[in-house]
């Protein structure tokens, strides 16, 4: 006899393999793509999940979606600003609705929302160390289609999905700070050549060519990288 595993072991295995990824702006995507088709088939009634999250912009977009009403139904909240997922992530909570016609939360996103066949959602906050990042969702075509278990597991999906977000904005400022200081040392280098220049052409010492280089920065308007690039590329010329 087969004995099938649970969702509790099923999403057990699933995270495991995912902490294991190696977090690239592509695994990232392939990641969450994972967690929502998984949440989509492990609750059940679900015609779709997805993840909304802040653009580098700090516009909100549905990073992941496993059906194209649920893009539908997450645009529709964008626009009307309110809605589960956005109350998910402000409120830090879960939402559920059975879909009734009596729903009275969201009183212009939920009408439009039945317009486009949704009834039932379960939506729930992505939050990493007290800070929500977004949210995920499923949504169902069925009423009273999820229930507490379900409200669980979608839980736990958030979590998951955080530590990944998390993760990818940890390795984005790490690799801007990284770029910065690479052009700081540039600058750096490329002024302390100028300067040495300055210092065996006008027969000056270190410090009164920097003030050379700085005072030629300032009449020009110019930054003092820039004018130590013009006389460091003047001496290739000559």
């Amino acid at each position: 006899m087969t004995v099938e595993p649970s969702p509790a072991d099923e999403l057990a295995g699933v995270f495991a393999h995912l902490s294991g990824i190696l977090l690239t702006e592509a695994t990232v995507s392939s990641a969450l793509d994972t967690l929502t088709s998984l949440a989509a088939d492990t609750i059940g009634s679900s015609i779709g999940a997805g993840v909304s999250l802040l653009t580098a912009d700090g516009k909100r977009t549905t990073s992941a979606a496993t059906d194209p009403l649920v893009e539908r139904l997450d645009n529709l909240q964008y626009e009307l600003d309110q809605g589960p997922c956005l109350s998910s992530w402000r409120e830090l909570s879960v939402f559920r609705s059975d879909g009734r016609d009596d729903e009275g939360r969201w009183p212009a996103w939920v009408p439009r929302a039945h317009e486009l066949g949704m009834r039932s959602f379960v939506s729930a906050p992505l939050v990493h160390r007290d800070q929500a990042c977004g949210a995920i969702k499923v949504y169902s075509t069925e009423v009273d289609a999820f229930d507490e278990r379900d409200e669980d597991v979608l839980r736990r999906f958030g979590e998951q999905a955080a530590i990944f977000v998390a993760n990818v904005q940890t390795v984005e400022a790490a690799n801007r700070l990284s770029d910065n200081l690479k052009e700081t040392l540039r600058t750096r280098d490329m002024v302390a050549m100028a300067r040495g220049m300055v210092m065996a052409r006008r027969r000056v010492g270190p410090e009164e060519a920097f003030r050379q280089l700085m005072a030629e920065s300032h009449r020009a308007r110019r930054l003092l990288r820039d004018v130590a690039e013009t006389i460091v590329g003047s001496s290739t010329n000559e």
